[in-house]
């Protein structure tokens, strides 16, 4: 098919000086970035203008219009390419007049995000915005009508050929499943068709471990681990702490939603922890000598004006691994790769790197979360699981459940050590 052997491009029909015309999109890496666009041989901001997709069918050049955002004109372009390369289904011919009601997957995508995005919280909205462009770069269908149980087994597939966590495979699926059932697809799986999943132990940190961790700890460093030790708060909970969360009275540490920051609890559960008095009185002397309404307020850039810091502090997982790094702690083992964008012609573009944790600060062992479920194992010693789930803000008390298993196995032991089966040994 003629169709299938050229190229899709991108250009935008914008105005410039008093003149309407065409200008080019700026390419990255061989993709359209519809963000950008060249006016004199300049990059510039796209904003303002509609997008054109061209392309040469049967020896003819082709175009038509494709959007005003650059969201509308990268799919076009994806959609294209794809059906001119073969690996997506060129739309029947008969569906041209029949499919004015029938829906394409990517605008199910774009209606489906819409309504998690008002009515679920940003973290949810960019989880699913991941799980969903995953999704879409396996299957290669267009209409939402052709979906079929063969498609949420292929996802199965492509997962595991990543070498994915099962969890995560099936978490993706049932998004997918969410998404395209919204918009009218019948997908109807069978009995059976959901891959088990191994129960993971949770892994906490031990007295030893956090005995050296904070022992190399700066004291502004300190001050955040032992809020995450003895809250059991998430990432978000510890940047997002006010100095209005702390009650100096009652010695408690809140979570409460902050709109102006864009923040809300998770399942909008705000709820209050007490920890040790000797931990408040660090926060007063944090507290006298901050200028911030955050607790663990993010600094200032050392060349970029525009981040004047006082904003919630995104970069606590990197200083966790730092100090571990510091620390000697890294298990030695981890390596892979990981992604830096470096700037070439004005242009960022990503650059693929090697890392091994015995010579850099990641390691995969040191990570927040385990904080929590250090301090989840460690309440479970003093408090029922009932009390245990408001702690920890958990929606289900099966989540909180697992920690009963960890706290079993401790005892279970203890037990053996002091069993009459050590006379043999």
């Amino acid at each position: 098919m003629d169709s299938k052997s050229g190229k899709a491009n991108l250009k935008q029909y914008r105005r410039i000086g008093e003149r309407w015309q065409f200008v080019p999109v700026v390419k990255q890496d061989g993709k359209p970035n519809p963000r950008l666009v060249l006016i004199n041989g300049e990059p510039a901001s796209s904003k303002g203008g509609t997008f054109y997709i061209e392309w040469r069918e049967n020896g003819k050049r082709t175009q038509r219009p494709c959007g005003t955002t650059p969201r509308e004109a990268l799919d076009a372009w994806h959609l294209q390419s794809g059906i001119l390369s073969g690996d997506v289904e060129q739309p029947a011919a008969e569906d041209a007049d029949s499919t004015k009601e029938d829906t394409t997957i990517d605008s199910a995508i774009t209606d489906y995000l819409r309504d998690v995005k008002a009515t679920k919280g940003l973290a949810t909205y960019r989880a699913y915005a991941h799980d969903l462009r995953w999704f879409r770069s396996v299957c290669k269908k267009h209409l939402v009508s052709r979906l079929d149980r063969s498609d949420a087994m292929a996802l199965f597939a492509a997962g595991r050929d990543a070498n994915l966590n099962q969890k995560t495979i099936n978490k993706r699926v049932i998004v997918t499943l969410q998404a395209m059932r919204a918009a009218g697809a019948s997908i109807d799986l069978r009995k059976g068709d959901w891959p088990k999943t191994t129960e993971k132990k949770v892994d906490i940190y031990q007295p030893e471990e956090l005995k050296k961790f904070l022992a190399v700890c700066t004291v502004e460093e300190r001050v955040v681990f032992q809020v995450f030790l003895c809250t059991g708060f998430r990432e978000r909970e510890v940047a997002n702490l006010a100095w209005t969360d702390i009650d100096w009275r009652e010695g408690k540490l809140n979570v409460s939603a902050k709109p102006e920051r864009g923040f809300t609890p998770k399942s909008y559960e705000e709820r209050s922890v007490h920890v040790p008095r000797a931990l408040i009185a660090v926060l007063q002397k944090r507290r006298e000598r901050s200028t911030s309404l955050l607790v663990f307020p993010s600094l200032p850039h050392p060349t970029k004006q525009e981040c004047k810091g006082d904003r919630p502090n995104n970069h606590l997982l990197e200083m966790c691994k730092e100090v571990a790094f510091r620390a000697g702690l890294n298990c030695g083992r981890c390596e892979g790769e990981f992604t830096v964008y470096v700037m070439r012609k004005g242009l960022s573009h990503p650059d693929k790197r090697s890392y091994c944790c015995a010579t850099s600060p990641r390691c995969s062992d040191w990570y927040l979360h385990k904080f929590r479920h250090t301090f989840s194992t460690n309440m479970l010693q003093s408090v029922d699981i009932r009390n245990l789930q408001v702690l920890l803000g958990h929606k289900n008390i099966s989540t909180t459940e697992k920690y009963l298993k960890t706290m079993r196995l401790e005892q279970l032991r203890e037990k053996v050590e002091n069993s009459s089966l050590t006379d043999y040994l």
